[in-house]
């Protein structure tokens, strides 16, 4: 009998993004604290942290549904994050993933999973990813919530999102 494992993902993506201080799809760069929700039901609040965008990806295409398929690789992504607090040039955030059953039961947790001594320079902070592949003990049919958060080591800030999941 086939097995499917888990496969955890947490990435520090080196990109610029400009400051227009325009809003996009219900942030502000530069605004601190705001709510959004999108059509497929990912709740994103930032407070402290400002960003630009939240989606869902599958295998690293930005998608328009809930519903992931046993095996595919599911991820929350954070664009255009500002605001860490800079320690000797360097940023600490913290991202964390947390998968829940119906019952609100924890499935899956992972804490800290951008552990670094050293720091990340800002500009690699801009945009992060939690992400997993969709397995054991995750099951067919069943609904779960998955939730993303990202703080700052150093200040107060932090986002946090998270969407139901229908497994199929």
């Amino acid at each position: 009998m086939k097995q499917n494992i888990i496969i955890l993902v947490a990435s520090v993506i080196l990109t610029s993004c400009g400051n227009n201080n325009t809003t996009e799809k219900g942030f502000s760069v530069g605004f601190n604290k705001g709510v959004k929700v999108s059509s497929i039901g990912l709740k994103t609040v930032n407070s402290g942290l400002s960003l630009t965008d939240s989606y869902l990806t599958v295998e690293g295409v930005k998608i328009e549904s809930n519903e992931v398929q046993i095996g595919k690789k599911v991820a929350i992504v954070f664009e255009g994050i500002e605001g860490f607090k800079e320690k000797n040039g360097k940023v600490f955030p913290a991202l964390n993933i947390v998968v829940l059953d119906a019952a609100n039961k924890v499935v899956i947790s992972y804490d800290d999973l951008l552990k670094s001594e050293t720091g990340y320079n800002v500009k690699d902070a801009t945009v992060l990813t939690g992400a997993l592949t969709i397995g054991d003990p995750l099951k067919q049919r069943q609904n779960y919530t998955l939730t993303v958060s990202v703080g700052d080591k150093e200040g107060e800030g932090s986002i946090l999102g998270n969407v139901t999941l229908k497994i199929k």
